[in-house]
């Protein structure tokens, strides 16, 4: 890492305590599947220091995650204990326990609730993106995905759309290099020159300080109103797909330790260990009280509530908005 005179703006210590949480939240959850607790996860490690990019947004801007963006989610404001009582399906989740794990949501943070199959998040980030267009309220909107399915319509729909009416939306697409088992070196669109490089920029995402320096500067590049960007992380899913998966399947055990080499959270710890701003030994007790903090969370969230059956069709569709008059000139005759 070579940010030094860079990267100011970013409090790498504060993201590295939150991407040790993210970390330690996986652990927690994948104890309670096997305890029968739980019973399915999601995991965001290798994902971890993409979580710079929050610290390049604004309060008003909008977001539309990816389930591996735990920690995202945390520096957006989201507390972990939300996340303990998403994960468990209780009634005072975001969604009343209607969601799966790691599909977050936040109304008062500007996080969108995404489905479970995978892309569904493209179009309706870029309806966001226009609409924050139309009402020049300034924002942005970021949209995550994983690499694999950026071979999916929806992502060149979306990608077109945005393109075509300059709206300030930035596709951040987390390549881990796998699509569940299958690779994606030889099918993603960055790989195979389906898309302009004039919209793309590629960055180490395993190097927080790289993610946020290239995440500021194409951020303030689409705030001015330079249109839509994708911003390109080359990054490691350090565990299996899901809870359902076995990566020793179709990884060898020699890749496997080579990307644990890669984990960003031991990266940017070192950096900071080497910067003078961290000791190994600091690091030990804090990771310790971290992994205190996530026991109880998820503790006090198994004794939460559970969802009343009877509410179950309650609230499954939004109110209809009052009516306005429309944005459109008014005109003789209308093509339909």
């Amino acid at each position: 890492m070579n940010n030094q005179h860079k990267d100011k703006g970013l409090p790498a210590l504060e993201l590295l305590r939150i991407m040790a949480l993210a970390r330690e939240g996986d652990r927690r959850e994948g104890i309670l599947i096997r305890q029968g607790k739980g019973w399915f996860g999601v995991a965001s490690t290798g994902h971890e220091a993409v979580a710079a990019l929050m610290y390049c947004l604004e309060p008003k801007d909008y977001l539309h995650l990816y389930y591996r963006d735990r920690a995202l989610a945390l520096v957006r404001g989201v507390t972990n204990y939300e996340l303990a009582l998403a994960y468990l399906g209780k009634n005072d989740s975001s969604s009343i326990g209607r969601q799966m794990p790691s599909f977050f949501s936040a109304p008062n943070l500007n996080i969108f609730s995404n489905a479970p199959p995978t892309g569904l998040q493209f179009l309706p980030a870029a309806g966001t993106a226009w609409a924050n267009k139309l009402d020049g309220n300034g924002a942005i909107t970021i949209c995550c995905t994983g690499d694999a399915t950026t071979r999916q319509g929806e992502f060149y729909e979306s990608l077109c759309f945005a393109l075509e009416k300059d709206l300030p939306l930035l596709f951040v697409v987390e390549d881990n290099g796998y699509g569940i088992s299958t690779p994606t070196s030889k099918m993603t669109p960055w790989n195979i020159g389906a898309l302009s490089k004039d919209c793309m920029v590629k960055v180490n995402g395993r190097d927080a300080f790289e993610v946020y320096n290239e995440g500021r500067r194409v951020v303030e590049k689409i705030r001015s109103g330079q249109g839509p960007m994708v911003l390109w992380l080359e990054l490691d899913r350090l565990t299996s797909h899901t809870s359902s998966d076995d990566h020793r399947v179709y990884r060898s055990t020699d890749e496997i330790e080579e990307m644990l080499g890669r984990d960003p959270i031991n990266l940017l710890r070192d950096e900071l260990i080497k910067r003078g701003e961290l000791t190994m030994e600091g690091w030990q007790e804090e990771t310790q009280a971290i992994a205190r903090q996530v026991d109880d969370d998820y503790l006090r969230a198994e004794q939460s509530a559970n969802p009343n059956p009877s509410r179950t069709m309650e609230q499954t569709l939004a109110r209809p908005p009052p009516p306005q008059t429309s944005n459109l000139p008014p005109q003789e005759t209308w093509m339909m």
